[in-house]
């Protein structure tokens, strides 16, 4: 079977066309994965400083909880320096 000269052009602008819309898919898809890759590395990064935050905090609870121990032999320590005064 053979084409018309109407029918040639026309396959050949569909081609064309074809290409056309095909680049631009893949530019867009390309955008799109850079994009994702972008927000990962992002995430990563969030989850770097999450983590240290809570090294950070869970160091702060230790501290605290010395201080308090700390506080409470004082206040015995004045107790019995306070009976041995009297």
């Amino acid at each position: 079977m053979k084409l018309s000269r109407k029918g040639v052009i026309t396959l050949g602008l569909a081609f064309v066309v074809a290409i056309i819309l095909s680049g631009v898919g893949f530019a867009k898809a390309y955008s799109i994965q850079a994009a994702y890759e972008e927000q990962s590395k992002q995430m990563e990064l969030y989850k770097q400083e999450l983590k240290e935050t809570q090294n950070q905090l869970s160091e702060y609870v230790q501290y605290k909880a010395m201080y308090e121990c700390i506080q409470v032999e004082r206040n015995q320590l004045q107790e019995q320096v306070d009976e041995l005064s009297k």
